[in-house]
C-alpha cells in the first residue's frame, strides 16, 4: 500500500493516484552507496563470527608440542628413538670409530683418546668410550684391542713400518704378526683397573644397549701405533662380535 501523504497526490477522474518523484542521480547514488556499506558491514560481521567459531578447532589440532605432555612420547629419554638418533649423530660427529657387526646383531662406536698418565708422566694411558646399540639383550660383552705395539722392544727383523701403516695386520692375524716366533694373542681384553678385575665387562639392557667409559694406564711408554678394537660376547662360544676398522692412536 502506497502512502500518498508522503508524496504528491494527483487526481484522475474520481480516483487519486500517487506519483513518486524521481530523485536526482546524485541522490540515487548516495542511497545505493548506503546500501552497499550496510551489505559490506553485514558481510564482515558474518565472516568475523565464522572465524571466531573456527578458532578453537585451530588451537586444538594434532600437531605435537615438544614442551607439552604427549601420550605417544616415551617417558624415558634413553628409550626414545629420537634420543637414540641424536646420540648416534653425536657419536658419528664426535671422533667415534664405528663398531660393525661381524657376528650377531647390533652396532656400536668406540673412541680412544691418549691422556696423561695419572701417576707416571711419560707412560701410556688411554681413555676409552664404548657404546653398543641393539646387540644381544641382557648379555655380557668385553672390550678388546689388537694394538700393534711392543712394550719391551721390537723383535729383531720385524718390519717396524707396519706398526703405523694403517693396515692392522695384528687384528687381521696376518704377517708379520702371524710369523712371530712367540705368537701373541690377536686381541687382548681391556682390564677393569678401577675394580682390580682382569676384564672390563659391558652388560647390555633388554634392548641390547650398553656403554662403558674408563681409563687404562700402563707402566710403560708407547709411541704411535695402529690398533683395531672389538666388543665381543663374554662366552666360551661367542655368537656376537662388533669390530672396528684400523686406526692410529695419536700422541698427546
Amino acid at each position: 500500500m502506497l502512502l500518498c501523504s508522503k508524496i504528491r497526490p494527483q487526481r484522475v477522474g474520481r480516483q487519486f493516484t500517487c506519483r513518486v518523484p524521481v530523485l536526482p542521480a546524485s541522490a540515487r547514488l548516495e542511497s545505493l552507496n548506503l546500501m552497499e556499506v550496510r551489505m559490506i558491514r553485514d558481510a564482515i560481521f558474518t565472516t568475523g563470527l565464522a572465524v571466531i567459531a573456527l578458532l578453537p578447532a585451530a588451537c586444538t589440532d594434532n600437531h605435537s608440542n615438544p614442551a607439552a605432555p604427549n601420550s605417544t612420547r616415551s617417558g624415558s629419554l634413553i628409550a626414545g628413538p629420537s634420543f637414540d638418533r641424536e646420540r648416534e649423530q653425536d657419536e658419528d660427529d664426535g671422533g667415534f670409530l664405528p663398531l660393525v657387526s661381524v657376528a650377531g646383531p647390533g652396532k656400536g662406536w668406540i673412541r680412544a683418546t691418549r691422556i696423561s698418565h695419572p701417576t707416571t708422566p711419560g707412560n701410556f694411558a688411554v681413555h676409552i668410550e664404548t657404546r653398543i646399540r641393539h646387540a644381544k639383550p641382557n648379555t655380557a660383552y668385553v672390550g678388546q684391542r689388537a694394538a700393534e705395539a711392543f712394550p719391551t722392544g721390537v723383535p729383531t727383523g720385524f718390519d717396524v713400518a707396519t706398526l703405523t701403516d694403517g693396515s692392522c695386520q695384528r687384528g687381521l692375524a696376518i704377517a708379520p704378526w702371524s710369523t712371530l716366533a712367540l705368537p701373541q694373542p690377536v686381541f687382548a681384553t681391556f682390564p677393569d683397573q678401577a675394580h682390580a678385575l682382569p676384564a672390563l665387562v659391558i652388560t647390555t639392557d633388554g634392548d641390547g644397549n650398553g656403554a662403558a667409559d674408563f681409563v687404562v694406564a700402563f707402566g710403560f711408554p708407547l709411541p704411535l701405533f695402529d690398533v683395531m678394537f672389538r666388543v665381543i660376547e663374554s662366552s666360551p662360544a661367542p655368537t656376537s662380535v662388533l669390530q672396528s676398522d684400523c686406526t692410529t692412536v695419536p700422541l698427546l
